[in-house]
């Protein structure tokens, strides 16, 4: 009877089958940052470059993406990183290396967390994490909320050089309006006249 049961156990594992429930899409993750392999690389961005070319200790370099998209390495110079998954800068790292400098190079290269910024009449004004789904009305209930005293019709929204305002009112009505926000983007709610 134990026997039986046993086998028909293993035959429902075999025939089920055995994963991770973690999708493949998602990326590979290094035990401190997880890198996703469909975020394309921006300019500002921060991020680490291991070069390791057989030596006893591989070269951490620790850069910073350019306005003109591009970082700088030593020995090789000028390479464009903007719009780059992390992979694909990686592979056009080891091919600038390899064979002009070194027989073997591997190159990896993770991003850094990318930030965006809520200030003025916000509960809690701060610097949050920025991830893929966030919008407007997401950075804003991620910083507490407004107070009692923000100008909910005039929100300010700086993107580079560049600055929308926004009627959150409006977009609370129409979530279908929401704008996402990117990495490096301030929000600043103004305070209300009364």
């Amino acid at each position: 009877m134990m026997r039986t049961l046993i086998a028909a156990l293993t035959v429902c594992l075999l025939v089920t089958g055995c994963g991770s429930t973690i999708p493949a899409s998602r990326g590979r993750f290094d035990g401190l940052t997880e890198v996703r392999s469909e975020s394309r690389l921006r300019n500002g961005d921060q991020i680490i470059v291991r070069l390791d070319t057989g030596g006893a200790q591989p070269d951490v370099l620790e850069v910073a993406i350019d306005e003109n998209g591009e970082i700088s390495l030593t020995l090789v110079g000028r390479i464009k990183a903007a719009g780059l998954t992390p992979s694909e800068l990686g592979e056009r790292i080891q091919a600038s290396y390899v064979p002009r400098y070194y027989v073997r190079c591997s190159a990896t290269v993770l991003p850094r967390d990318r930030f965006y910024y809520v200030g003025g009449e916000v509960r809690v004004p701060s610097r949050y994490p920025w991830t893929e789904d966030v919008s407007l009305m997401k950075a804003i209930n991620t910083a507490g909320g407004f107070t009692d005293y923000a100008n909910r019709g005039k929100v300010e929204l700086t993107r580079g050089k560049g600055k929308q305002t926004f009627n959150c009112d409006d977009l609370r009505k129409h979530p279908d309006k929401d704008v996402p926000i990117q990495p490096g983007d301030t929000i600043y709610v103004p305070r209300s006249l009364f």
